[in-house]
């Protein structure tokens, strides 16, 4: 019996051992890296690549539109510049076809929707640009200029967020945050 016994637990400890083997690559695998040590698992590039349309612009603060509303979507804020035709830009940009190629190249299709003088100087993404990303930044190279921004991926939604200038005169740099849809 004292045979059986010790057999016993020599099986369970030899299966117990081989378990673990088998699944400490498969967890040790499983785990996103995170590279930037920033809290977030790293973003993989494929995840990127595509076709996105934005979808949304917000800011990390609220602003004053000078009528007493205050809001922090920047669609909204385009909407309130007295004798700016903020509907036909905010429909050129959500329209507009940006393409995150495998190669790291960016093209784009602009959309019919941008037929009005300086759609141009709103395109926040230009054609024959490149992007690469390295754990949870992307960088858009446009005409030999980088521009860093922080990346999240999630299903169909990329955010990407970058420093702006003061939008609510607190002295301090804003964040804007450009909301894109798989195309």
């Amino acid at each position: 019996m004292k045979t059986t016994t010790l057999l016993n637990r020599i099986n369970f400890r030899f299966n117990w051992s081989l378990a673990l083997l088998v699944a400490l690559p498969l967890w040790f695998a499983s785990c996103s890296k995170d590279k930037d040590a920033d809290g977030n698992p790293d973003v993989k590039p494929n995840s990127v690549e595509g076709s996105w349309k934005i979808s949304g612009m917000k800011l990390n603060v609220q602003v004053d539109l000078g009528n007493g509303t205050k809001t922090n979507d920047f669609f909204v804020m385009m909407k309130a510049i007295p004798g700016f035709d903020g509907d036909a830009l905010i429909a050129c940009l959500t329209d507009t076809k940006m393409t995150f190629n495998g190669n790291g190249t960016i093209t784009g299709t602009p959309s019919p929707k941008c037929n009005f003088d300086g759609a141009d100087d709103y395109n926040p993404i230009e054609d024959k640009s490149t992007w690469k990303v390295d754990g949870n930044k992307l960088t858009i190279t446009s005409g030999g200029v980088p521009e860093v921004y922080d990346l999240v991926i999630d299903g169909n939604t990329m955010k990407l967020s970058s420093p702006i200038e003061d939008m609510n005169d607190d002295g301090k740099e804003d964040i804007m945050t450009m909301e894109l849809k798989k195309a």
